[in-house]
């Protein structure tokens, strides 16, 4: 987002703002006796300067009861204090008469946390609120609440909400700070309830997704850029919202309920520290629906058939930083046949917050369906060079993105990857218990690794903590994870029994990277949403695996499956399979160099352990808990020599 920009105005002194809302002003000179013939000339200079320029009125930010009203030439917000701090009444002149929202439709920038089952605990919640900086060129207000519930207990919400003059953007700043003695994890969820000119019907949304641009109103995981929009096409007037990509984790928009929410990836927030985002609340007048979305530039783009071509309109608006000397690019392919169009470029000398259109031709359009790529360039205000591109998919008569042979999308975008920063102690320290302590995470068929029985015989004095795999509306979820550093570093060893990495979330799998750098233990037991089925993504966790995961359905039937032993380790001490103790399904991974096989079913590796260079140790086992065992035959679950192999495995992993 923008961090910062310098305007120069004839009939005001210059003044730099920057993100921290602090003017600085320039520096002030000695007056001096001017003569009256010069004070008569500036005089007639400063009157005429005003006179040519456009009217505008500055920033304010002022207290009426218990709401803050915060405006400026453009915009006009009612920030409701006993209503969990939302803006109940929003105004953007150039819409014309009438507000987008008010109190009983739900209103803007209401907060959330998305472990709590919505409306959550700050639906009504009467916000604590002060007016920041009052103008003249740019105001702000806060507000701001603590966190009841078990997951948020004594953390401190804050927004900030700026508007700068002659602005329409009202940029946002919201922060969770932590100023208990627990580390606290928690996911950030905004939520937004309008539409436009009393009409219900008609509204629409627009997202970036992995298929190109979706106008549903559901869902998006898929989302592959920070932003999403609502519009009403008939009256062309809309908002889009532009936030951090590196921060998501779902965009919602809701086609029942006229919402339009994201939610944040999940954050460990340690004692002592504060996790910020960032977003922008822009409207757009001029546009029926949305493209594009960042700091940069808004966007939208139609195709249109035509005798032997197509007809590419653009529409282009000014974001939160201004863009001049702006060429658009078009390239049109096709997607089941080899083919590329010819298409002109388009110019705009600068973008504003006017709504500007070019249309160029398409011509050597071939069959459809097609993907239609834009790149933009452009000068910032500094002079830095700009370029942002976005694609699309384009049917035509072919009709919607699918392969009717596959299912699949015959247009499937990639997802950038995310720039995270976590917080974290400032020390990462594991010390053995004298007592092991186990976290042991459960997912489906856990129980058939004997890993229980294992930890009964070798600790019986074990504690052992469990956190069960379950589903919510927001996706799966764990009843229970560490909710900071000292929590998960607290335990000798982690079972991941058939275990994915959606309810851990990104933090989870940071956590547990930094848990085995720092010296912990992790057992992985395989299973349907194990290894390549988890779509772990963390680099540094899967740098530490022994194994490379590989893909989904990375499991198959083991032709011969009969278990033995292949390396002399604590692990496979006083181990004897029988010639029938088998495995029939077993993942597909392949061992890394370095790791050691400790056990194999068949051709395949079972057992494969591994260590960190901090101490960290890593066993994976490979085996599913599927099929059954034929007349004469023993399943691994059910041989006597595989308790052993896990008493010893659990044995060499908590260090005893």
């Amino acid at each position: 987002m923008e961090l910062g920009e310098c305007r120069n105005r004839k009939s005001s002194p210059r003044i730099c703002t920057n993100y921290s809302h602090t003017p600085i002003l320039p520096h002030s000179h000695t007056r001096t006796a001017l003569p009256a013939k010069i004070y008569t000339y500036c005089f007639l200079s400063l009157l005429l300067l005003v006179t040519l320029q456009p009217a505008f009125s500055d920033v304010t930010a002022e207290r009426q009861g218990t709401n803050i009203i915060l405006r400026n030439d453009l915009v006009r917000a009612v920030i409701s204090l006993p209503t969990g701090g939302r803006i109940a009444e929003y105004t953007y002149q150039p819409f014309g008469k009438g507000n987008i929202t008010e109190i009983s439709a739900g209103g803007l920038l209401m907060d959330h946390v998305w472990e709590q089952q919505w409306p959550g605990e700050f639906w009504s919640r009467v916000y604590a609120g002060e007016v920041v900086s009052a103008g003249p060129r740019e105001a702000t207000v806060r507000v701001w609440t603590t966190g009841e519930g078990s997951t948020i207990k004594g953390l401190k919400f804050e927004r900030w909400m700026t508007l700068r003059d002659g602005e329409r953007a009202l940029h946002c700043t919201v922060s969770i700070s932590n100023p208990t003695a627990d580390g606290r994890v928690t996911g950030y969820w905004n939520q937004n309830v309008f539409w436009f000119q009393q009409q219900r019907d008609g509204q629409l949304w627009s997202q970036p997704t992995t298929r190109g641009i979706s106008h549903d109103g559901w869902f998006v995981d898929d989302f592959t850029s920070g932003w999403i929009g609502a519009s009403n096409a008939k009256l062309a007037q809309g908002i889009v919202f532009v936030m951090d990509y590196n921060d998501l984790f779902r965009l919602y928009p809701n086609s029942m309920d006229l919402t339009t929410e994201w939610m944040y990836d999940k954050v460990a927030i340690p004692p002592g520290k504060t996790w910020t985002t960032r977003f922008a609340v822009i409207p757009v007048s001029g546009m029926e629906r949305f493209s594009h979305g960042s700091a940069n530039m808004i966007a939208n783009l139609t195709v249109t058939p035509m005798p032997g071509s197509l007809q590419i309109t653009h529409q282009l608006t000014r974001s939160l930083v201004p863009l001049k000397n702006v060429t658009v690019k078009t390239t049109l392919k096709g997607l089941r046949q080899p083919w590329s169009a010819t298409i002109p470029e388009a110019t705009f000398p600068a973008l504003t917050d006017a709504v500007q259109t070019a249309s160029v031709r398409a011509t050597g359009v071939e069959g459809m369906p097609a993907v239609i790529t834009v790149t933009v360039t452009g000068t910032a205000a500094d002079g830095a060079p700009v370029t942002e591109s976005y694609q699309d998919y384009v049917g035509g008569d072919y009709g919607a993105n699918i392969d009717l042979r596959t299912g699949n999308p015959l247009l499937s975008l990639p997802r950038p990857a995310k720039a995270k920063v976590y917080l974290k102690p400032d020390v990462l320290r594991y010390t053995p218990n004298p007592k092991p302590r186990i976290l042991f995470l459960r997912g489906m068929y856990s129980k058939f690794f004997r890993v229980d029985q294992a930890l009964k015989a070798r600790f019986p004095n074990a504690e052992i903590t469990d956190g069960w795999l379950d589903s919510s509306s927001v996706g799966l979820l764990l009843s229970y994870f560490p909710a900071d550093y000292p929590g998960l570093l607290s335990y000798d060893l982690v079972v991941l029994a058939n275990m994915p990495a959606a309810p851990l979330d990104l933090i989870g799998q940071e956590m547990l990277a930094d848990y085995l750098q720092a010296g912990g233990n992790v057992l992985l037991l395989g299973g349907d949403r194990a290894y390549g089925q988890g779509d772990f993504v963390n680099t540094n966790f899967l740098a530490a695996m022994p194994v490379e995961f590989g893909g989904h359905y990375n499991w198959r039937k083991l032709p011969a499956g009969a278990l033995k032993i292949t390396a002399a380790h604590p692990v496979t001490a006083g181990v004897t399979f029988g010639t029938k103790d088998m495995v029939y399904y077993s993942h597909l991974c392949r061992p890394k160099p370095g790791a050691i096989i400790a056990a194999s079913a068949g051709d395949r590796p079972l057992l494969v352990l591994g260590s960190t260079s901090k101490g960290g140790r890593v066993a994976c086992v490979l085996s599913t808990p599927f099929g059954e065992a034929a007349p004469g035959e023993t399943a691994f679950w059910d041989a006597p020599a595989w308790q052993e192999l896990m008493g010893n495995t659990v044995n060499w992993l908590v260090k005893r």
